[in-house]
């Protein structure tokens, strides 16, 4: 049986994820639910609890912000799972672990993934941001690390692992530093393309990242670097770090200034426009809800009409600066059908 463990911000699971999950997996599961509304848990120790509560013998440990678009992925899970030699299986990963920044920011790794990403007013909107890059014939493409999207673990590994809580306290690298605990004991951790889902937010980094990964580094100071699944120079690695550094710190800077403004718009009561946004936020909310729409127009499941009123409540706002563009994408692929357009089965497995 499959143990789907998920910590939740809310006290129950949605019905659509749910009836998702019933209609996807495919075998025999349980939800092992981890309510986390009262925050009184970090991810490690929700984590840790679902362990516990868990009664498969395939754990499943998965966000509640994702659809899964394979059929049957749960007898998948069993299928890689059973292999003696493998650890963990992922939808996501990285090749490389250094003592410095996160594997997401190398560019060495595996993504086979639906990512969608919400826009800064709309909330609970999001667009497709690419289709997935791992397509090959391999059904298990060795990584060091997974992203924790996504992971999938043979819960009699839990005799020698754990979700680390007394060294971490936040909701960060749990997913890097559960995969190092299994690389150490001998076993693989795997990105598969056998199963396809689509995650509909991207997260953002806090403050408390750096903190974290500082705490990886020491904790895995004699096992760095990790690589695992490819070979690298040593040149190649430091000329990574260097583009990683950059894009790391435009990163936090970004996701600061998206923290900012989503506690400020949560506190928005009337539904008016605050007058009091800064240069940079204005920059953020443009970008994002410039590309929202762009990938909106671009999605045959959205009909003429909705589409439209979001390209007029862009039109409208007062940090739009690209008007006309959005208008011309309009009219390309909905009126004049010229671009390719996409749909959301088109990513069926």
């Amino acid at each position: 049986m499959l143990s789907l463990i998920i910590c939740s911000t809310h006290s129950a699971l949605s019905d659509s994820f749910e009836a998702n999950i019933q209609k996807t997996i495919g075998t025999e599961y349980e939800i092992v639910h981890i309510d986390n509304s009262k925050h009184q848990y970090n991810i490690f120790e929700a984590y840790n609890e679902g362990v516990a509560r868990s009664k498969g013998e395939y754990l499943c440990f998965v966000h509640e912000d994702v659809r899964f678009h394979s059929k049957n992925w749960g007898k998948v899970v069993e299928q890689h799972l059973s292999q003696p030699f493998v650890g963990a299986i992922g939808v996501a990963g990285g090749n490389v672990v250094l003592d410095k920044l996160d594997w997401r920011f190398y560019g060495f790794g595996h993504v086979y993934l639906i990512q969608g990403t919400s826009s800064i007013e709309e909330m609970p909107g999001y667009y497709i941001s690419h289709k997935p890059s791992c397509i090959c014939q391999v059904p298990l493409l060795q990584v060091t690390v997974l992203d924790g999207v996504w992971i999938c673990i043979r819960k009699d590994l839990f005799k020698q692992i754990r979700f680390d809580d007394k060294h971490f306290h936040d909701f960060h690298l749990y997913d890097s530093d559960i995969c190092m605990q299994i690389n150490q004991l001998g076993l693989g951790v795997f990105v598969t393309h056998d199963v396809l889902l689509e995650h509909f937010s991207e997260g953002t980094f806090s403050a408390g990242y750096s903190d974290s990964l500082e705490v990886f580094a020491r904790k895995w100071k004699d096992c760095l670097p990790l690589i695992k699944g490819i070979y690298i120079s040593e040149e190649a690695i430091s000329e990574a770090l260097v583009t990683a550094q950059k894009l790391f710190c435009e990163r936090l800077s970004h996701d600061a200034i998206v923290i900012g403004l989503r506690k400020k718009l949560g506190t928005r009561k009337d539904g008016k426009e605050h007058l009091d946004y800064t240069h940079e936020e204005k920059q953020v909310m443009e970008e994002s809800a410039f590309t929202y729409r762009k990938w909106s127009i671009k999605n045959k499941e959205l009909d003429n009409a909705y589409v439209w009123a979001l390209v007029l409540q862009y039109l409208k706002a007062p940090y739009a600066t690209r008007k006309c563009k959005i208008i011309m994408k309009f009219i390309w692929y909905r009126l004049l059908g010229l671009g390719k357009m996409r749909r959301f089965s088109d990513y069926d497995v």
